[in-house]
């Protein structure tokens, strides 16, 4: 997979992953914490925010299974891996969600919707992070 897009808006994010927190912005304005990073707020339309630390911790609201035919085909047997969508813990406003990876979730009994799940951060470039999860046993 190729690296995500570093941007201003969203670089703060990959660093805090780095560093082992998961950020995610908060409006100065309102106090919603929000994700994707936008410029501006939804719910009270304000242009300013900080990145807020999060515990990370959160629970499966949705998922799916995508055949990876690439490791499928190197290792002869057939090969899945998940696309998960976390609820966080201690956000403001909206529940916040973020489209991501179980990373230690293989084989397809191995989430359920409401499972609880707890940070895990995939590095990637130089001084940057995936924010992913792994599930809490």
């Amino acid at each position: 997979m190729p690296d995500p897009v570093v941007a201003p808006v969203n670089e703060g994010m990959w660093r805090a992953a780095a560093d082992g927190r998961l950020d995610v912005q908060r409006c100065s304005g309102c106090g919603a914490h929000r994700y994707p990073p936008t410029d501006g707020c939804y719910r009270c339309s304000c242009l300013e925010w900080e990145w807020s630390t999060l515990p990370g911790t959160g629970t499966v609201y949705t998922y799916t299974w995508i055949p990876d035919t690439t490791r499928t085909a190197d290792l002869g047997r057939e090969v899945r891996y998940n696309v998960a969508i976390v609820t966080l813990d201690g956000t403001e406003g909206e529940p916040v969600r973020v489209l991501s990876n179980v990373v230690d979730a293989l084989e397809l009994g191995d989430l359920d919707v409401g499972q609880a799940v707890e940070p895990a951060f995939i590095p990637f470039g130089t001084n940057l992070a995936l924010p992913c999860f792994r599930r809490r046993l």
